[in-house]
């Protein structure tokens, strides 16, 4: 019996070791949204194991954490549904204690409307969304949204596959206010839309820019600028924030409820406050970034780059879009589903 107890002790200490040398982090995230050395450099200093899974849409993210806990630690949500998260019980509050470079982060960019006291969120990388276009099959360059309708480009189009993006795409052409929707907005959208005939719903447009399978993408300015570095693009795709007005968006930091490695959760936040995995991180996905202190360190070309870090008047005409009014969330989705399954 003595013997017995004394390997079972050894069994519960080898694992124990064990599990502490395999820690590891589960990440939920926007594809291509790290530098190459951002992972492989925190599982060395921390001697753990980063898994990531991809998404490709809101939709899908709401899913995933749907119902929590969903083993997910650190996730990735963008702005419009941060409010639904947080009044969901989807995110645990954040211990600011345990991210020392929080104060790193412009002022300008602390305190947005989703989330203004930072208590479930830290901004990650934020940019505008608008028209991407190979200029090379796109002439003149438009400054509509109208060009997603336009026949001559039909089945050579995409939108975002995003109920709040691609309805106030439709809501901006109809002569509508995306930032305060009706009913009425609302439906008249979704007869918009089903009358587009896009190639694709897609978030992440940069390959198909790329392969040319695409011409003119509702896109995240940093797909645009992805795409056009290509040898294969030669430097032909465009950016242009339409005359109607865009949309500035924030990804964010989080941490998902019930989180199976909280503490790890803050380490790695904190890590990718840091200036110089930050300014690397922007360096290679090309979006504009909130940390003040990573700003010497990024590229001099992108600072100055219009595209992604516009100028006042192109600012003045984006807006961030926030979840409409609790009554016109099902006539959202609903016009939504209808859209889709057209």
């Amino acid at each position: 019996m003595k013997k017995a107890l004394t390997l079972c002790l050894a069994l519960v200490v080898v694992f124990a070791c064990g599990e502490a040398r395999e820690k590891e982090l589960h990440v939920l995230n926007w594809s291509d949204y790290f530098a190459p050395d951002t992972i492989t450099n925190f599982e060395k200093e921390f001697d753990c194991r980063v898994t990531i899974d991809y998404i490709e849409s809101t939709e899908t993210l709401r899913l995933k954490l749907a119902k929590p806990p969903s083993g997910y630690d650190v996730v990735f949500p963008s702005d419009e549904v941060v409010q639904v998260l947080i009044s969901g019980g989807q995110l645990d509050p954040l211990d600011r204690t345990k991210i020392a470079n929080f104060g790193n982060l412009d002022p300008r960019f602390r305190g947005l409307p989703f989330d203004p006291e930072n208590r479930y969120t830290v901004p990650y990388m934020w940019g505008t969304t608008g028209l991407a276009m190979n200029v090379s099959k796109v002439d003149p360059v438009p400054d509509s949204w109208a060009v997603l309708w336009d026949p001559k480009y039909e089945g050579r189009v995409t939108l975002l596959d995003d109920s709040r993006d691609a309805m106030a795409a439709a809501m901006f052409v109809n002569g509508d206010d995306p930032h305060a929707p009706t009913a009425e907005s609302i439906a008249r959208a979704r007869d918009k839309l089903a009358t587009c005939r896009p190639r694709a719903w897609i978030s992440s447009v940069k390959d198909m820019l790329v392969s040319g399978d695409a011409w003119i993408c509702q896109a995240f300015n940093g797909d645009a600028m992805q795409a056009g570095e290509a040898e294969e693009r030669a430097g032909d795709i465009a950016f242009v924030i339409p005359k109607e007005g865009g949309f500035t968006w924030f990804d964010n930091m989080a941490i998902a409820k019930g989180a199976p490695h909280p503490d790890l959760a803050h380490a790695f936040i904190d890590y990718l406050l840091r200036p110089e995995v930050s300014a690397a991180i922007s360096n290679e996905v090309c979006y504009a970034n909130p940390n003040l202190a990573a700003r010497p360190l990024i590229d001099k070309a992108q600072i100055e780059d219009p595209t992604i870090y516009p100028d006042e008047e192109t600012m003045g005409r984006c807006r961030v879009l926030v979840e409409p009014p609790e009554a016109l969330k099902p006539l959202l989705i609903k016009a939504w589903a209808e859209v889709k399954a057209r």
